[in-house]
């Protein structure tokens, strides 16, 4: 049998507190770890969503412009114009110079490429027949109560009588501003770029007919908010005046450019 001995004794009452400081003090720095991380983590998802969405919305540009003014062998329809002018005499099917921050828009027809399922489809994804020509056009849609972000957005027309296939279809959110530029032929080659002017400037120079090129530009933000709060300053896309975000605005921003040869001019 074991007896215990007269000089066993706990810990002391200043021993328990030195102990609990000293865990507290390591419970704090863990703390701040968890938290620095874990903003770190929201703030590179937001960054991730924002490069996400704006090379989202040009590839889908740049998918249409590429296909403008196609017109598959033998199909009876007349070649469609690859960009409609801003007089096309079909309402919002017209391509646009914005007046606001929003934007422009521009709309592109051409006869829908074959797609891998077999089926030909317009810019929101909807099948349509073969040998119809279609006019995409895209836009900023506005962000609304039900959807609090602006998005990038399309319609298509049918390309004999302008009548709606797909209406203000939202393709990407978190897209504020679209600008276009259109590349003008160069005296020198007809295939070739001598500038780039806005949607009114082909009006009024009276040059559709020499567009052989267009020059994208979106505004895409991080839709959440990102800590810590980015700088207010003003965006420059193309030639359209700076955009600059509300003083509460705590999203990321980054403007996306891309320049795309039409493919099927004469």
């Amino acid at each position: 049998m074991i007896r215990p001995t007269k000089h066993e004794s706990g810990f002391t009452l200043i021993e328990l507190l030195v102990a609990m400081v000293i865990g507290l003090i390591l419970l704090l720095g863990v703390s701040q770890v968890f938290l620095s991380s874990r903003q770190t983590f929201a703030t590179n998802d937001s960054m991730t969503k924002l490069q996400e969405n704006g090379r989202f919305a040009l590839d889908f540009i740049a998918s249409t412009a590429r296909q403008a003014g196609y017109l598959s062998p033998g199909s009876p329809a007349d070649r469609p114009f690859p960009i409609e002018p801003i007089n096309c005499s079909r309402g919002s099917a017209c391509s646009s110079n914005g007046a606001t921050p929003l934007g422009d828009r521009v709309s592109f027809s051409a006869e829908p490429a074959l797609m891998i399922d077999g089926n030909l489809r317009d810019c929101a994804g909807q099948s349509v027949p073969a040998d119809k020509i279609i006019t995409n056009s895209y836009f900023i849609i506005p962000a609304t109560m039900g959807n609090p972000q602006p998005s990038l957005g399309c319609s298509s027309y049918s390309g004999n009588n302008g009548q709606p296939v797909t209406v203000n279809q939202r393709l990407i959110d978190g897209i504020e501003s679209l600008q276009v530029l259109y590349g003008i032929a160069s005296n020198e080659s007809p295939l070739s770029v001598g500038s780039f002017i806005s949607a009114d400037s082909v009006e009024l120079q009276n040059r559709w007919a020499d567009v052989v090129a267009v020059r994208i530009a979106v505004l895409a933000n991080s839709i959440d908010p990102v800590t810590p709060t980015p700088p207010q300053r003003g965006y420059y896309l193309l030639d359209a005046a700076p955009i600059i975000p509300a003083a509460d605005d705590r999203r990321a921003k980054q403007i996306f450019t891309t320049t795309i040869q039409l493919k099927n001019v004469y």
